[in-house]
This record gives structure tokens, sequence and C-alpha cells, in this order.
């Protein structure tokens, strides 16, 4: 569920641990190293110095924990840009967590927490999670706040996509069809998925290029008042006739049959709960339809895009929503209101700043409706093990009468992880 969210402190300071300034090169002189070898450069480190607090609308359940310097025992994972070797380190107790001997780039910093069950008893709670993180250039003194958000319930949530496909070589080409993705009732009352809106924003296409550049883009990546996109799908119904219960799950394929039969790897998905079709016709005549309500046809490939947003909402009328939005090449955008968003998810790729010709915008979506993309497909992830792979939101807790509640705290980067596929169920 989304809920507008107030600036809070999750400090990040950057020092530089040589006498010059952090990212200078230095030059040995080979006299004061007692050898006769040529000058090698030396890159100056920095020390990164995490601090984590509660946001501010979760300050009575801050108090409650007693966290009143910051969050102790919270993971805060760090990513140097062009590496695949995530640094983790634990915060203390006043919610604070050094890391040592980084080397100036650009990086991803994250972090969450979960409480303990003591700790829930103890505030009076449930299990609750808490999450957030930034992209930063590290090269000089910096500091930079972010916020911990505490998880919301009581919606219906995007709970899986079944990005792995084989290799191309092993199925003559790119099989898409046995993509899909799942929509999870996040409450406790039943809710219906008719008229309901899935969709994705295009956020691939926002790159630093001269064409687009991303100060341009920015008044759409940035906007409050909703998101802005380009392709929607929509489910069929009248209002009543598809109820999800609570604690169900919906499976929509991209093609309801049994993909087995063109590589190991791939399911059969004959009892999807809905299918997307190719051409705008089904493969499996029992399965209902999506309607492909967008402002271009609904490509199935954005399910394994290396950078996307996308979204569900309640139901909107499309011819009525504004285009405030058009890109040099012509590509109109519709705005989503924020009042009709049930849930957005963001998903990146970490890719090495040696391959930077078009380095992706930063922000590809406000902070409101994702406080920080997952970056879910690490450097080195082989093919091999993409094809077995969905990305699924974690289950935060389960109650005594069975129903599991998902993590919701607007942070895709703490709320999925990557897992074997599950379509229809939650593992």
């Amino acid at each position: 569920m989304l809920h507008r969210i107030k600036q809070v402190r999750l400090t990040v300071l950057i020092l530089g641990m040589a006498a010059c300034e952090p990212g200078e090169v230095t030059q040995v002189d080979p006299s004061e190293s007692g050898t006769e070898i040529p000058s090698v450069p030396r890159v100056n480190r920095t020390a990164l110095i995490v601090h984590a607090a509660v946001d501010s609308v979760d300050g009575a359940l801050a108090d409650s924990l007693g966290w009143r310097d910051g969050i102790p025992g919270a993971e805060i994972h760090v990513l140097r840009n062009g590496t695949a070797s995530w640094v983790t380190r634990i915060t203390n107790s006043a919610g604070t967590a050094r890391f040592k001997n980084l080397l100036p780039g650009l990086y991803r910093v994250f972090g969450g927490r979960t409480l303990t069950e003591g700790e829930a008893k103890e505030a009076g709670s449930l299990a609750r999670a808490f999450g957030d993180g930034r992209t930063i250039r590290i090269g000089g003194e910096t500091e930079l706040e972010l916020t911990m958000l505490a998880d919301r319930s009581g919606s219906l949530v995007i709970s899986e996509i079944g990005r792995g496909t084989p290799p191309d070589w092993e199925t003559n080409g790119s099989y898409l069809k046995g993509l899909y993705f799942e929509i999870y009732n996040n409450s406790h009352s039943t809710m219906f998925l008719d008229g309901k809106i899935f969709g994705a924003m295009f956020a691939s296409g926002f790159r630093e290029v001269a064409r687009l550049p991303c100060a341009v883009s920015e008044q759409i990546r940035t906007d409050p008042a909703g998101i802005h996109v380009r392709w929607m799908l929509q489910f069929p119904g009248s209002g009543s006739e598809y109820a999800v219960p609570p604690g169900g799950a919906r499976t929509v394929a991209v093609a309801a049959i049994d993909h087995t039969p063109v590589h190991p790897t791939l399911l059969d998905l004959t009892n999807a709960d809905f299918e997307i079709g190719q051409t705008g016709s089904a493969n499996n005549p029992a399965v209902p339809d999506m309607l492909d309500i967008g402002l271009a046809p609904f490509p199935v490939g954005v399910l394994v895009a290396v950078r996307d947003v996308f979204f569900l909402s309640d139901p909107v009328d499309v011819s009525s929503l504004p285009v405030l939005f058009r890109d040099p090449q012509g590509r109109e955008y519709v705005r989503v209101p924020r009042d009709k968003l049930l849930d957005v998810m963001a998903v990146t790729l970490l890719w090495p700043d040696s391959d930077a010709r078009a380095v992706p915008c930063l922000q590809m979506v406000h902070r409101d409706f994702d406080r920080y993309e997952g970056g879910f497909i690490e450097i080195g992830f082989g093919v091999d093990v993409q094809a077995t792979v969905s990305l699924q939101r974690k289950v935060l807790r389960t109650g005594a009468d069975g129903l599991r509640i998902l993590q919701d705290a607007n942070t895709s980067a703490v709320d999925f992880f990557v897992g074997g596929k599950t379509p229809g169920w939650i593992p």
C-alpha cells in the first residue's frame, strides 16, 4: 500500500582517508620508496559511515522500541558499480555502520531491519520491517540523508515476477512465452481483480543520452502526483467476478500452456488464472484474457527488462488520463494518479561503469512510490541460473490463522529476493 512519506535521517557521511582529497591520484616518489621503480599511481580510498534512523511517520513505533538514537542491528549493504561483491555491515546500538577502504565511484547503498518476535511483543506490535536506500557517488566528503520506513499491508501487491528465460541458443531464439507475474491479496478481506491494471513505465529508456537527457525525463521520474506509463494490461470482469481471498495468489501467464516441452527449466502454466496472449490471441481458450489498454501494445519482454517500474492500480479510464510528457521520438506517457496506485515495484540491472555509454538516470520513480529499486541481476549472474529464478516478495509474518503477510516497505531492494519459480503459491 502506498503512503505519503516524510523525510527523516539515514545519514551517509563519506570521509577522505588520505591527506589529499579522496579520488585524487598521488605519484609515489621512487627516492622516498627506496627503490628505482617507475612512479606508481596510488588511488586514495574513503570511509563510509552510515547512520540508520526510523522515518518520522513511525516515530511512535521507534519510541516504543527505544530506538531514539538510530536503528540497531540493521543490515546495510554497499556495492560499488561495476563489481559483484556486496559488502554488508550491521549497525551498532546507535544505528551506525562503518565501511573502510572504499574506492571512489558510484555506489548502491541500502539497508533493512525486521523486528524479532521479542521486539515486536515488547512494542505491542506485530512483526514489522524497515527499508530504504540510495545511489551515491563517492569522491569527496559527502553527506546524504535517507529514510527507513516501516512496512504497510492491506492491499493487493505484486508478489512475484517470473523473470527466468532459457538461453537463446537452447531455444533457437528468445523464448518469452513462459514468463508470468503474480498478484497477492495482502489483506484480511476478500478483494477483486476486476478492472485492476498492471503496467510498466518504460524506464529502461531513461538514460543520460543527448536525445533525452536525465534532466528532461526528471519531470516524470520524480512526479509525486503519480507515475507516467505507456504499457497497461487490465484484468477482465465487471466488478465481482474474480475474487481473491485473503492470502490468495493469482498468476498471469504470457501463455497459459505447458512450456516444459520447449525447455526443462520452463513451467507448466496450464493452470494460470489469466493469460496475456500473443498478438491479441489466447493460447489457452479456457483461461481468461487480459485486456491490452496501453498507449502501445504490451511487450511481454518487459518482464525481463534490465530496468523498469511496474505498477498495480485500481481501475482508471485511460482515455481520461493526462498526457504530460512526450519523448523526442513522440512516445506518449499518461499519468496514473497516486490515489489509484496499489503497488509499485522498481527493478534495475547492476551495470558496470566501464560499459556506461548511456548511464541510467538514477531516480526511476518518486520515493513515495518506491524508495529504492532492487538490483537483482548481478555481474556474473550466469544464464543457467537466470533461467530458473523469479523475483519474489518476502514473507514478513504468518498469523495464527496461517495467513501470510508479505513485506511491503515500499523499498523493492529489501522487499524482494531472487528465488525459485513458484507461480500461484507463496513459499
